[in-house]
């Protein structure tokens, strides 16, 4: 039976928010449906960003590889998120190096370089016009205590691995670099890359397709069941069998049994996001003149970044309910406007939110269920750089080889103690946090 082909319009499963990637992204062909039994190498389950790279290494090892998405190219994570490729995790470097030791974190340092590279190569090799730049990323902080954290990564980063390029901003030049005037000071890595996520999911997987992999969109995987040497993916208009099957739908765990046991070992956060009218040509050349990304430095984490059509896009926190609820993009908007004042009145075009899994150690982890099933997910926000290297060292591991992805490896894939009362814990530490980020804490 010939594979259909389902439209947003067909499928509400497969409209996309009303983001400013999507009002800005390219339209691509729609994915075909499974219609049909399948025999392959490996199944991959998801086609974001990981699952993507896992089909792109296997390959390009020559083994044959399904990607079955739920929805379509980019309506997850992948394409709701604000498309920074940031060249550090989210605990500092000096913390890394007191924890983990110095050898430890000198392997994460170029794991993290690793991932930005391994974007890049694809953008390259793959020629996705998706607006890759290395823009350079500011890690910003509001108070001297996160201001003196930063100067010890770049302290540690200069002695442990001989790095240079990071180097610290003061209050005046944060002012100069992105138009507001609340910082005390940051940290600047102009090696680090911005993205359209969306067009990259598109046209990544757009690429795979005719390089031969076949992806199918509005595929749920419902059920993987043992037969002998292989494994049966079923999905509702058809099923896969194959050798090994690679797990990669991350926050977004559909019905399938395996996904919901992995997404107990996280915790689901929404993240929502706003993004201005194109900004007027009074205050446009003075926001952001350098085109770099921004991440504060508060527990209740802020981030921004100029977006393609002249606008400002801005996240931070969602409802622990994962609801779309307007008290959150009115509490994004009135943050925006504390850090720019001037554009406290700025039009609000766009709004949208997307699921992010939180690991108890905030770094993602990759690893195996058994012989055959093999995993990657909990990227806590930085997924546009690590999904990238996780998705392409998943795949390796499905091949037999060994797992060095040091903390991000399964040994270190800690349960979340009290699970089921994850919603009121998670209310009361955000509670906590928004008084310690009021006084600097």
């Amino acid at each position: 039976m010939a594979a259909m082909r389902v439209s947003e319009s067909d499928n509400p499963a497969f409209q996309h928010p009303q983001s400013v990637w999507t009002a800005t992204g390219t339209e691509v062909p729609a994915l075909p449906t499974l219609q049909r039994r399948v025999q392959t190498d490996a199944v991959i389950i998801g086609a974001g960003f990981t699952g993507l790279n896992a089909a792109w290494e296997l390959s390009q090892r020559g083994v044959s590889c399904v990607v079955l998405e739920a929805s379509d190219l980019g309506w997850g994570a992948s394409g709701r998120n604000g498309g920074m490729a940031v060249l550090r995790y989210k605990k500092p470097w000096s913390t890394l190096s007191s924890s983990l030791g110095e050898e430890k974190a000198r392997r994460l340092y170029k794991l993290i370089h690793e991932a930005v590279d391994t974007l890049e190569e694809n953008v390259q090799t793959l020629q996705l016009e998706c607006g890759f730049q290395r823009c350079g990323h500011i890690t910003a902080a509001t108070n001297a205590k996160a201001t003196q954290t930063l100067q010890k990564d770049i302290e540690w980063l200069s002695s442990s691995v001989q790095d240079n390029s990071p180097r610290m901003l003061s209050a005046d030049e944060m002012r100069e670099h992105t138009g507001s005037s609340i910082y005390t000071g940051s940290y600047l890595d102009k090696r680090s890359a911005g993205v359209h996520p969306l067009d990259y999911s598109r046209q990544f997987g757009q690429a795979l397709l005719a390089k031969g992999v076949e992806i199918y969109g509005g595929s749920a995987a419902t059920s993987l069941t043992s037969e002998g040497d292989w494994i049966r993916v079923d999905t509702p208009g058809g099923s896969v069998q194959a050798r090994k099957v690679l797990i990669c739908n991350n926050a977004y765990p559909g019905t399938l049994e395996q996904s919901n046991a992995l997404i107990r070992r996280v915790l689901p956060m929404t993240v929502a996001v706003i993004a201005t009218a194109p900004l007027p040509d009074d205050l446009s050349p003075a926001i952001l003149p350098n085109g770099e990304l921004v991440t504060d430095m508060r527990n209740l984490v802020n981030y921004y970044r100029r977006t393609p059509d002249g606008g400002l896009l801005f996240g931070g926190r969602g409802s622990f309910t994962g609801t779309d609820s307007p008290k959150f993009f009115n509490l994004l908007h009135s943050q925006l406007g504390e850090t720019f004042p001037q554009l406290r009145d700025i039009e609000i075009r766009h709004h949208w939110t997307g699921h992010i899994a939180m690991t108890l150690d905030h770094f993602p982890h990759m690893g195996a269920l058994g012989n055959k099933v093999f995993y990657a997910l909990g990227y806590g926000g930085r997924g546009v750089a690590l999904s990238n290297l996780l998705g392409k060292h998943l795949a390796r591991l499905a091949l037999g080889e060994k797992n060095e992805m040091v903390t991000m490896s399964d040994d270190h894939f800690e349960p979340i103690p009290l699970r089921g009362l994850h919603l009121p814990i998670m209310q009361t530490a955000a509670f906590y946090y928004r008084f310690r980020d009021k006084f600097g804490i």
